[in-house]
């Protein structure tokens, strides 16, 4: 009778382990297959390269499995680089630190003092990583100063490169940027094995990293026109953050 049992309850798991169906989500409604999301990517590089005129290519970050009742859904994002994918997933960036306190750090700033991570702590902290030549950072720009304008006073914003202070300074004379900006961050970045920019990290008031985000969605009104989007998603964080 035992071994019955046994045998029921291991052919009843692999049955529910057969028929789990694997779907892919991009906003966490869309039910995407595996096919499907192909041909997304395949349409992104079309237009991202056109919008561009240069060739794009994408790859998914996975940022969460989720398992429900019949099926399995894999949270998605994706990272648009110019070089070729080797890889068409990859972990989400600095994934072993999520949920951690992020690593200590100390910076300078453009007026030539030191920073201390530690200084962060008390408010939620939304830190962007970015480079002058970074066409989708520059885009974003304006966007993240109107939440920062908004959210000034319960969040703290930090802008990181590890580009040196003339290249910076140069930069923002012909680019407003309304951030705490950080620079010579390079051993830090190395540290976090950051390779995409800009990427965005979200911070709770302790310091510990609870989002990591790529730069704000472009919205494409026609093959050739791009436009970029309004940071929905960032307030969303901001606001689940501010609330804690």
């Amino acid at each position: 009778m035992k071994k019955l049992t046994s045998l029921l309850i291991l052919l009843f798991v692999s049955v529910v382990s057969y028929s789990q169906t694997k779907y892919y989500s991009t906003d966490g409604k869309n039910r995407l297959t595996e096919t499907e999301l192909k041909e997304v990517i395949s349409i992104l590089e079309d237009k991202m390269t056109k919008a561009f005129s240069r060739k794009m290519n994408a790859s998914l970050v996975v940022k969460e499995t989720l398992i429900k009742e019949d099926s399995t859904i894999v949270m998605v994002s994706f990272d648009m680089c110019g070089k070729e994918q080797n890889e068409l997933f990859k972990s989400e960036p600095l994934s072993e630190h999520k949920n951690k306190e992020l690593p200590k750090f100390s910076l300078n700033t453009l007026n030539g003092v030191k920073f201390n991570s530690e200084q962060l702590k008390g408010k939620p902290t939304m830190i962007n990583f970015w480079f002058t030549k970074c066409t989708p950072c520059i885009d974003e720009m304006p966007v993240l100063n109107k939440i920062k304008e908004k959210y000034k006073n319960d969040f703290n914003f930090i802008a990181v490169t590890y580009e040196k202070k003339e290249t910076v300074e140069n930069f923002l004379k012909s680019h407003s940027f309304d951030f705490e900006h950080l620079i010579d961050a390079k051993d830090l970045i190395n540290q976090l094995g950051i390779k995409s920019f800009p990427l965005n990290l979200f911070l709770d008031k302790n310091g510990v990293l609870q989002y990591v985000e790529g730069g704000i969605p472009y919205n494409f009104i026609d093959e050739k026109e791009k436009k970029i989007g309004e940071g929905d998603e960032f307030i969303k964080i901001i606001e689940k953050l501010k609330s804690l």
